[in-house]
């Protein structure tokens, strides 16, 4: 079974750095991983051709008769795994309980040991994986990023840019960092409380990731979200609340470890501590922020209100029921903030063709607060057409916000309508301050353009009003 979040396409305007360099750090580790095998092998080797395994093998048939009277059939690797795996031999083994100083091969003995123990240090999937019953403090960071095969860090690291990327935008390049490496560590915690008898090293990238995937369900809640699902022959999407699939991967971690996969070499507990973990981290974080998620998820929510409304007014529009489209359009602008000049501009040509007066005035008042936020960048035809085409009046904006438009129709060369809005500030006593800042700048432009006539009157309106009285 197979479930998967659908999340949207990465901005790479800003990159998930976080993201992409844990993927690295697997990546370079799992390449220094690559010569653990023939380094396995050289070790092995050497404990067999050394005169090492035949002396242990001795020592360890003999410690298991004092003990229970029992014995070992197993030869060669099998025996020295079955060996490792007997924590009291070892540790007896290795401080000289067992092979004694007393013994005359004890000197060979501990030289051999020695080197030997060297050899397997080079085995850096040995060195740097978690080992539940004997842990170092060093692994419990270093094994989240040990991976055992291409298919395992390949799986891994899919998964966790499907959904880190969203995660880290979310909680930023640190707060990610910190998600992984606690959720980590907590993935590790059943091999820390609950070591399995026998020698079994726990690998913890797939522990880390399985946090980072139940903080993005976290993040989102109850709101519906795609998911990609496989179950056998069948496979599509659906679409679901997210904390839904929380509980089917907790499910699914425990069948696998208790039912469907008891022998297998995968570490299920750990994904499980891992979900659990990632989940109450991501509910400690939406705690201290008083129940509220990220403030990228709540952009999404308004992103898909804004979508939905406008798919209702474009298929209006397609019936041609121009007055319900503009009424939706009217709507969006009421309900939601810093809407952009393209929607503003859809909704004053719907609002027209619907001929009603008071929505094609609201229209243009939209268009203009949209142009005046960034008036450099605004469309100046489509300026100058909705304030030329205003014959009852001017909409209520900000003298701040209209010396800023009109300024834009000027520089873009709309000098007829610009003259039009100048003359109608000066008719207003509470504009005529940009009134007489605008006419100099109008009447400059029209100079320019060989329009003295036209720039002479201009001046005389500013002339009079600088006049004391």
């Amino acid at each position: 079974m197979l479930i998967l979040p659908l999340p949207a396409r990465p901005d790479w305007s800003r990159p998930p750095l976080a993201t992409l360099s844990i993927m690295l750090l697997c990546l370079i580790a799992f390449l220094m991983q690559g010569g653990d095998a023939e380094r396995a092998e050289v070790a092995w080797r050497y404990y067999e051709q050394s005169g090492l395994a035949r002396m242990e093998a001795v020592a360890y048939r003999a410690e298991l008769a004092r003990r229970n009277g029992s014995t070992s059939t197993r030869k060669g690797a099998a025996l020295l795994r079955e060996m490792e795996a007997d924590r009291g031999f070892m540790k007896a083994l290795r401080e000289g309980q067992l092979i004694t100083p007393g013994s005359p091969d004890y000197p060979t003995w501990r030289a051999q040991r020695n080197h030997y123990e060297t050899l397997r240090q080079r085995v850096l999937t040995e060195r740097f994986a978690l080992e539940g019953q004997d842990p170092r403090p060093a692994t419990l960071l270093t094994h989240m990023f040990l991976h055992g095969d291409i298919l395992h860090l390949s799986g891994n690291m899919a998964v966790l840019f499907v959904v880190g990327y969203t995660v880290e935008a979310a909680l930023g390049p640190l707060g990610f960092v910190a998600l992984y490496l606690l959720g980590g560590l907590g993935a590790a915690l059943p091999d820390l409380l609950l070591p399995v008898s026998g020698h079994r090293l726990s690998l913890g990238a797939s522990g880390a990731i399985s946090a980072v995937m139940a903080a993005y369900l976290g993040l989102f809640g109850r709101r519906r979200i795609e998911f990609f699902y496989w179950l056998v022959f069948f496979f599509g999407t659906v679409r679901g609340p997210a904390l839904a699939i929380l509980p089917l991967w907790l499910g699914n971690e425990l069948l696998q470890n208790f039912v469907l996969d008891r022998d297998g070499n995968v570490n299920y507990l750990a994904h499980f501590a891992g979900l659990l973990s990632g989940a109450l981290l991501i509910a400690g974080y939406r705690w201290r922020r008083h129940g509220r998620s990220a403030e990228l998820v709540h952009r999404q929510d308004t992103d898909e209100a804004i979508a939905a409304l406008r798919a209702r007014a474009e298929k209006h529009v397609a019936t041609m029921q121009f007055g319900p489209a503009a009424l939706l359009y009217r709507k969006l602008f009421d309900e939601h903030d810093s809407l952009g000049p393209d929607l503003a501009a859809e909704y004053w040509r719907v609002a027209r063709l619907a001929r009603q007066g008071e929505l094609e005035h609201d229209a243009r008042r939209r268009i203009l607060e949209c142009a005046a936020i960034r008036p450099d960048s605004a469309d100046a035809k489509l300026l100058a057409e909705v304030v030329g085409g205003e014959a009852d009046g001017l909409p209520v904006l900000a003298s701040a916000k209209w010396e800023a438009l009109t300024g834009r129709l000027i520089d873009a060369g709309e000098l007829d309508v610009a003259e039009r809005l100048v003359l109608r500030f000066f008719a207003r006593r509470e504009k005529q301050g940009i009134a007489v800042r605008l006419a100099g700048r109008l009447a400059r432009a029209f100079d320019a353009r060989g329009l003295a006539d036209r720039a002479a009157p201009l001046r005389r309106l500013v002339a009079a009003l600088e006049l004391p009285r």
